[in-house]
């Protein structure tokens, strides 16, 4: 088999991110691991829709979230404009705003950063001065489309993903973070490891963070030494979200993603391991299934979960658009 692109990473990664929001969207918010096991068997393995009374009622098997859904915006705007504009990218965004009413149930579950985003708006703030103080990963998920478009230049894109980042999370150490994510998924499309990234990252990130934020940088590669050292045992290892923490903050859900991702070399296990960890597997799934698509690229990704998705086509053909820069 012909070794990967970078545009076949870049897509798997695009494509990735979404299976691993799909898949985490039903069996969403458990942290009642006996009671996620009661609903959904002992190991979920494929796209399964919400019960009834839980978060994301209504929504089938295959949707993405409301942080799919905006990243879907961006993706759009990416493939459409040829790269980021960010008034086009807030104009979707505030065409958007306009479906939702500020509450969690408003749409498919409206998340905090979200709801202070939308309440600035309401509140006629600029884009600027709308960005909240939330620690969740809605912006790291969405840079996931950043990452695939600017992968053949990690400081152009560290700056456009700083730029991107701080329309809707304003707390510094979330803000640098998130970058750091999207520095990684740069970093496995271009096709290599997470092993010592942590000089390159701080490289391309130096002009963008403060320099108290600058360890942040190291966590991937950190992170990436522990899980594939054979001798540092998580069993079983949908465990190593406990081990991390189950709740929403990014901190929580974004070294279990680099451990998962570098732990296991297929994307199937990764994902699956962390939708079935619980808690906040939503996020969990979608940082592991950008790191693992990057690094499995487009035909790693086993096909029943890309034609699961119901969102496909519009997915496949804005990743294709979107990772053709990398030709």
């Amino acid at each position: 088999m012909s070794e990967l692109t970078r545009k076949e990473r870049a897509m798997g990664a695009i494509v990735g991110m979404y299976i691993g929001d799909a898949l985490g969207l039903g069996p969403h918010w458990y942290y009642d691991l006996d009671e996620l096991r009661e609903d959904y068997g002992d190991w979920i393995t494929d796209y399964r829709p919400p019960k009834p009374g839980r978060y994301h009622d209504g929504c089938k098997a295959g949707d993405v979230s409301q942080t799919g859904q905006v990243s879907m915006l961006l993706l759009s705007s990416l493939a459409e404009k040829g790269e980021y504009d960010e008034a086009d990218f807030t104009a979707r965004l505030d065409e958007f705003l306009k479906t939702i009413d500020g509450t969690p149930q408003g749409g498919r579950y409206t998340d905090i950063a979200m709801r202070e985003v939308w309440k600035a708006r309401q509140d006629g703030k600029p884009w600027p001065e709308a960005a909240g103080l939330s620690d969740s990963g809605e912006a790291a998920v969405r840079g996931v489309m950043l990452a695939a478009r600017y992968a053949d230049d990690p400081r152009g894109l560290a700056a456009r993903a700083v730029a991107n980042i701080r329309l809707t999370h304003a707390e510094p150490f979330v803000a640098a973070q998130s970058l750091a994510f999207i520095l990684a998924v740069c970093r496995l499309i271009r096709g290599k490891t997470l092993e010592k990234s942590g000089k390159s990252l701080m490289g391309w990130a130096q002009k963008e963070v403060d320099r108290a934020l600058i360890d942040v940088f190291l966590q991937p590669g950190l992170v990436h030494e522990a899980a594939v050292d054979q001798d540092i045992l998580v069993d079983p290892p949908e465990s190593i979200a406990r081990i991390y923490g189950l709740a929403c903050q990014l901190g929580f859900m974004v070294p279990a993603a680099y451990w998962l991702s570098s732990r296991f070399n297929d994307f199937e296990t990764a994902v699956l391991t962390a939708v079935n960890g619980g808690g906040n597997n939503m996020a969990r799934a979608c940082l592991t299934g950008a790191l693992s698509g990057a690094q499995v690229g487009l035909r790693g990704i086993p096909r029943r979960f890309v034609d699961g998705l119901r969102d496909r086509d519009e997915i496949l053909e804005g990743a294709e658009k979107v990772a053709s820069v990398l030709d």
